[in-house]
């Protein structure tokens, strides 16, 4: 059953009413509207319904619009209108990257890095708990890896293997990282005076440590304590074994034989340390500048922890230190990590090859894009294939321009670049890439949808407007769509085109122009569409259709035989049909005999209709004008090329007549309608309401009369009104 869409439109960006059904017995119909009319006003009607908006009227916002759109009566969907412009500069689709890719490829690239993220999710949960986070901060592992060991995080860590399995495991595993290098310590401790205090704490406390028989600089109590741990956890003592402290300054040497002893001697020398008066004086002086409630949490830390006050005068060091303990504190799951990123790398530069001969939805559009626009200087690649279809982001699309033998490629980034090396066609030409996503993306779902193209063909040449014709056509004609399409041209060259390729077969093609009930769409007739000259041969009896033939026999003859010989004499003939199209000396003489000599001499197998032979041509043409009186408004090719020809004849005459009053020998035969009313208006100033009306006679009738069967659009454009409105005031005016 065939769609009907059902148009009410009130108030609509200059529509006034516009109230129609259409029935699509095919899926394209053609909307042939003069500039002015409606094109835009509809396709902005339509563009706000697509976007959930309501239409107004600019000029008159107070008038209450009425948007009642349906298809097969029931209130068409946003979602199924779809508004192509002639060109919007700032339209990017957004279904590129919903265009089908890979499956296959795109599920086992997943696979690995689902695989590879749940590694590093175990790993981050770890080192957040160890540095003091907690596994559910939102603190970034990654960051802090690749700012600490410059490079990225899966090189980061495999990058520091080594340095790990020659590292052993530390007390400052156990360092609160969270704590030391909260930002607002950091700054508190980048303080002079507070660095000054830190360096002086740290200066003596050394000097305290290097009075102990057993510890040294670089050997502090909780290296000691580490020892006895990895002593007690390997049963050492408990072998029978034991060991010597030597005193550097006496070489005495203390013997140790069990945990017990060794714990009692390691606490004996950090309570000698840290409760020693010049040690404690200098921790209360760094102490007393810790004031601030931010920074209570530090102070608590530190003071159980003063061992570490001294690293912080070179806190990147420390930094690093802490995260190589931190990792080796998690070196189950560092392991686990990285075996799985080493596993995985293989296997995904096989995918990402595989995946870079593949194809992809939207490489099927670039290709076809290619393929119809062949006239183009330049052509479209997809350049990011393995990312688009692995990991679902919008392709690139770069450019080629080839010249001569040379080739230059231009990335997606330099787009612009290339834009303005192209003319406005060739640039627009890239709108229609994005449109072209857009259908394939609906024809792929199924999607129904209602396509309005508003003078899409406008600013192409010939070469490229046919690649535009050809992509109508799979909009219109491919089966299994479920597309409708409303083309919307003020090109008659372009209906015809569309109307000639069965795309917007004649029964669907409409004429728009306004009148006094609203904006009216007009049915073509096949004939008015594709050759209106050859169905008038069989209308000849019609007194429009025979003045109507005037100007295009003459067209014939000019085109044949031409306007003069071979030396340079007037083709008779021409002239002939010339006098009765333009007022000269002659044409009052002429009659309809003279007209059917003409004819007949050169479209001999076209029978001239009966007429009263010795009826002046001039009053044949006059009466058949005054006849047009009662034609209603529409597409009446004919009648207005005869309003044309009346309206010219008449005001010719007129201002030959008024000339000739002031110069009586003024010659008329080489003078054109311009030539008539540049004189008029020299020598006759003074008038100048006939001299507007003159103007317009000058402005609308000229095209009107100089047929043929590719030029008629002007008088397409003209509304019948316009141009009896224009005779009456002629005839009324120009006595």
């Amino acid at each position: 059953m065939a769609d009907k869409l059902k148009l009410n439109l009130r108030h609509c960006y200059g529509i006034g009413k516009l109230e129609v059904e259409l029935e699509f017995k095919h899926k394209g119909y053609a909307i042939y509207a003069p500039n002015g009319v409606m094109k835009t006003s509809f396709a902005k009607t339509m563009m706000d319904l697509s976007s959930g908006k309501t239409p107004k009227d600019l000029h008159f916002p107070d008038r209450a619009p009425i948007i009642d759109v349906t298809l097969n009566d029931e209130a068409i969907k946003k979602e199924e209108i779809f508004v192509v412009r002639s060109y919007d500069d700032n339209f990017s689709s957004d279904q590129i990257s919903t265009l089908l890719a890979n499956a296959e490829l795109r599920k086992r690239y997943e696979e690995i890095h689902r695989s590879i993220g749940e590694a590093k999710k175990t790993l981050d949960k770890a080192l957040k708990r160890q540095a003091g986070f907690g596994e559910k901060s939102r603190e970034s592992m990654e960051l802090i890896i690749e700012s600490l060991f410059g490079s990225s995080y899966y090189d980061a860590l495999v990058g520091i293997e080594d340095e790990l399995s020659e590292t052993e495991l530390s007390d400052l595993s156990d360092a609160n990282f969270k704590t030391l290098f909260d930002p607002k310590v950091q700054q508190f401790l980048a303080a002079e005076d507070v660095a000054a205090s830190v360096e002086d704490f740290a200066q003596t406390y050394d000097e305290i440590t290097d009075q102990s028989p057993i510890l040294r600089r670089n050997f502090q109590y909780h290296n000691v304590k580490q020892v006895q741990q990895q002593l007690e956890a390997n049963n050492f003592f408990s072998a029978g074994h034991k060991i010597s402290l030597a005193d550097e300054k006496s070489d005495a040497l203390e013997e140790v034989s069990s945990d017990q002893s060794l714990k009692e001697r390691i606490e004996e020398e950090k309570l000698r340390i840290l409760s020693d008066e010049e040690v404690a004086k200098r921790f209360d002086a760094f102490n007393a500048k810790l004031k601030n409630k931010e920074l209570q949490a530090f102070r608590d830390y530190i003071t159980e922890n003063k061992h570490l006050l001294p690293m912080l005068d070179d806190p990147e060091s420390l930094k690093r230190k802490l995260w190589i303990q931190y990792l080796l504190a998690a070196n189950d799951e560092y392991k686990a990590l990285v075996s799985e990123y080493r596993t995985g790398q293989q296997a995904l530069a096989e995918i990402i090859s595989e995946a870079e001969g593949s194809r992809g939805d939207w490489d099927e559009v670039v290709a076809d894009f290619n393929r119809r626009f062949l006239y183009l200087p330049f052509e479209l690649f997809v350049e990011n294939k393995a990312d688009a279809i692995l990991k679902g982001i919008a392709p690139s699309v770069g450019f080629i321009v080839r010249d001569a033998g040379d080739e230059r490629r231009y990335a997606p980034s330099e787009k612009q670049e290339l834009l303005r090396a192209l003319s406005t066609g060739e640039s627009r030409a890239l709108y229609i890439l994005d449109i072209m996503y857009e259908v394939f993306v609906r024809w792929k779902e199924r999607r129904k949808t209602l396509f309005i193209f508003d003078d899409i063909s406008d600013s192409f040449d010939y070469k490229n407007k046919f690649a535009i014709i050809d992509f109508l056509e799979d909009v219109t004609k491919v089966e299994g769509n479920n597309f409708l399409a409303i083309i919307l041209t003020h090109n008659f060259d372009f209906l015809r085109t569309i109307s000639s390729r069965k795309i917007c077969p004649a029964h669907q093609c409409r004429l728009a122009f306004r009148s006094e009930a609203g904006i009216k769409l007009e049915p073509f007739k096949q004939s008015d569409i594709q050759s209106p000259f050859h169905k008038w041969q069989n209308r000849l009896t019609e007194p429009s259709v025979l003045i109507a033939y005037v100007p295009f026999l003459r067209n014939v003859i000019e085109y044949t035989l031409g306007g003069k010989d071979a030396e340079g004499n007037d083709n008779e003939d021409y002239l002939q049909l010339t006098r009765m199209l333009h007022f000269k000396d002659e044409t009052d003489a002429l009659t309809v005999g003279d007209y059917k000599a003409v004819f007949e001499r050169n479209l001999p197998n076209c029978g001239f209709p009966e007429v009263e032979p010795d009826q002046r041509i001039l009053d044949h043409v006059f009466a058949t004008a005054d006849a047009c009186e009662n034609v209603s408004d529409g597409v009446n090719l004919e009648q207005k090329i005869v309003l044309s020809i009346a309206i010219r004849l008449w005001a010719e005459r007129y201002m030959i007549a008024k000339i000739r009053s002031n110069e009586p020998e003024y010659d008329v035969a080489q003078k054109q309608t311009g030539d008539l009313f540049q004189t008029f208006k020299e020598q006759f100033n003074n008038q100048t309401q006939e001299i507007g009306l003159l103007r317009r006679v000058n402005l609308i009738t000229p095209a009107n009369i100089h047929i043929n069967a590719f030029m008629y659009e002007p008088i397409l454009d003209m509304g019948m009104g316009e141009l009896l409105a224009l005779y009456s005031e002629v005839k009324a005016n120009l006595q």
